[in-house]
């Protein structure tokens, strides 16, 4: 298990991830359109940067107090950081946009979503240690059925 002094750095880390995003969400808002001839193209990604942010809060939030509701978050949050990088290169236009989407992918995009997804399986791991609901940690399932 991660030690309290490791959860707190990463806890900061991710809320500073959450800032940068909001930041680069703005950004997005206010540049041109480009050539997309999709209808709220632009409206559609910072969507996506939406749910990112939520995300990376709900998980420093639940990382904090060590909730039994982590993992699923935190799954959650990996594949929407999965998701942003394949769409990031699939609809990126050839030559330098795509160089600079892959670039973003591979550097940034399928790490935190690495990151996310190994804080869920920690979380889920301490999920079931706590778990009090089933006979996997020796708990009571609750009254047997009426025969």
């Amino acid at each position: 298990m991660l030690s309290d002094q490791t959860v707190r750095r990463l806890r900061w880390v991710i809320v500073a991830l959450a800032a940068v995003l909001v930041v680069w969400i703005f950004q997005m808002g206010a540049a041109p359109s480009g050539h997309a001839e999709v209808r709220n193209w632009s409206t559609s990604w910072i969507g996506l940067d939406i749910a990112e942010v939520f995300g990376l809060l709900g998980t420093a939030f639940l990382l904090r107090s060590r909730s039994v509701h982590l993992a699923p978050v935190a799954a959650a949050t990996a594949v929407l950081f999965g998701v942003d990088a394949w769409f990031d290169v699939m609809t990126a236009l050839a030559g330098t946009d795509w160089y600079t989407a892959l670039a973003c992918a591979v550097l940034a995009e399928i790490p935190l979503a690495a990151l996310f997804a190994a804080i869920a399986v920690i979380g889920s791991t301490r999920a079931r240690s706590s778990c009090a609901c089933c006979a996997t940690c020796g708990a009571s399932r609750g009254p047997e059925p009426v025969r």
